[in-house]
């Protein structure tokens, strides 16, 4: 007995440093990684609303969640899918929305029942083994989907789902690595619980506790009914607290319990802090990076704005030209506008013939290089860190260079569009306004972060100049 009560205290130990190093440690990571999943799963869904492959669900906002819950799992039929689908895809982003907004991110809230239900969520769809073959009517459908877009000829939307699923396959393993952490010390708390209140009560005979095991889980089953109302009994652990106690690989099993809660050590911060100026760089490439679906909504605009002005110019030859040039898989020829813009330097405003053409396939360009910048473990992202200094204020520079372009060349296309149409067709032209002012405020953030760079260099500079070292 006093064998017992000496792993019990060790265990209750353990369970306390646990729960502190959980609360401190993995939950913030774990809604940082709900966060990260959510993102990327609306860029997807927002590819396939924009595709028409897919419709908004109009009682999505009706709904009100007071817990988690799981979208419908049932079959369907393949006339019955895009309807489904969609209503599920919409489910499936409020649950999500819910999760990452509304819950508690702790041990204590985060119970067994609540973490099956998360995992039920997450495992909704399976992001690791996404395809089209998958034995899972969600997954399978959605796969079915989203090839329809693989299949196509746009270029951003392949790339946005792409990187889509790969962060949604690498953000849903962290998920369910963090989730069996917290899952293991609920089983263990658990455990220690029924052993406090319920068997160091009971007398069990260890000569009959396997030779009787179900006789003797019924007697313990019996007596938790009438001790315990406020936990459910789980039979599974408490067969795990007899091999434990009565075994004879018990003392081994605790052994590696008390090792599975023990809290990995902590890595002490060095004494002599150094500042980083390469992170100052990094940040404004992050900054730049949350543009990417600004870029793709406005790409989508000013095609929208172009094919209306130039269904107003184009007669049936023009049209009948374009089907043959269809049918015989020809490119279009590339379409020119003249707009209007001030120069920043002379001040005076200045025309310029614009291959609106070649401006589209660049601000997909664009807008694919930015995705990656705002993927956690992109390529691109990757190549940015690795890189020296040197290259990233270059590369930085050029950027935000090209960017400010292209904030002069939208705006001066939004006033084209909406000047050249027919009278009565400019109330059917999107404005770009929100778009162009969330690209100037990133550029401007960007921007000084850059100067802050350029400036703490030159100040270190000087201080080298002057022999002072930095301490």
């Amino acid at each position: 007995m006093s064998d017992a009560l000496a792993f019990q205290e060790k265990l209750t130990d353990a369970l306390d440093r646990r729960k502190e190093w959980l609360d401190r440690q993995e939950m913030p990571k774990l809604k940082e990684e709900f966060k990260i999943l959510h993102t990327a799963f609306q860029g997807l869904y927002q590819v396939l609303l924009k595709k028409g492959l897919i419709h908004e669900d109009p009682y999505k906002h009706d709904a009100k969640i007071g817990e988690l819950e799981i979208p419908p799992e049932g079959p369907f039929t393949e006339s019955e899918r895009m309807e489904e689908m969609s209503i599920r895809l919409s489910a499936y982003d409020s649950q999500l929305d819910f999760l990452v907004n509304f819950y508690q991110y702790s041990v204590e809230f985060l119970t067994l029942e609540r973490i099956k239900r998360i995992l039920q969520l997450v495992k909704y769809f399976n992001w690791s083994q996404f395809s089209v073959n998958s034995p899972y009517i969600n997954t399978r459908a959605l796969a079915e989907i989203i090839a329809l877009v693989r299949g196509g000829n746009d270029q951003l939307s392949i790339g946005l789902v792409a990187d889509a699923l790969q962060v949604l396959d690498r953000s849903s393993r962290e998920i369910f690595r963090i989730l069996k952490e917290i899952t293991d010390y609920h089983r263990e708390s658990y455990k220690l619980d029924i052993r406090i209140r319920l068997l160091d009560q009971m007398s069990l005979d260890a000569s009959t506790v396997f030779t009787q095991k179900e006789e003797t889980l019924h007697t313990i089953k019996r007596k938790f009914a009438e001790t315990i109302t406020d936990r459910p009994f789980y039979p599974e652990l408490v067969e795990e607290i007899l091999r434990e106690n009565y075994a004879a690989e018990g003392p081994r099993l605790k052994e590696e319990i008390l090792k599975g809660l023990a809290v990995p050590e902590e890595k002490p911060k060095p004494t002599k802090t150094t500042v980083s100026n390469k992170n100052l760089l990094i940040e404004a490439f992050k900054i730049l990076g949350t543009l990417s679906f600004t870029f793709t909504d406005v790409i989508v605009k000013i095609q929208e704005n172009s094919s209306i002005l130039e269904s107003e110019k184009k007669g049936f030859w023009y049209k009948l030209k374009k089907l043959i040039q269809q049918m015989l898989n020809k490119d279009a020829e590339p379409l020119y506008y003249e707009v209007e813009y001030l120069d920043p330097v002379l001040g005076t405003k200045r025309t310029e013939q614009l291959n609106f053409t070649q401006f589209c396939v660049e601000l997909e360009r664009k807008s694919r290089y930015l995705t990656g910048l705002s993927t956690r473990g992109s390529s691109v992202l990757k190549k940015i860190e690795e890189a020296t200094e040197e290259s990233l204020l270059n590369t930085l520079t050029k950027l935000i260079e090209e960017l400010q372009s292209s904030h002069r060349t939208l705006n001066a296309l939004d006033e084209f569009f909406k000047r050249s149409v027919h009278k009565e067709n400019r109330d059917r032209i999107r404005g770009i306004k929100p778009e162009l002012s969330a690209l100037k405020n990133s550029i401007v953030k960007a921007n000084q972060k850059r100067h802050e760079y350029i400036a703490q260099k030159e100040e270190m500079e000087q201080l080298k100049k002057l022999g002072i070292k930095d301490e």
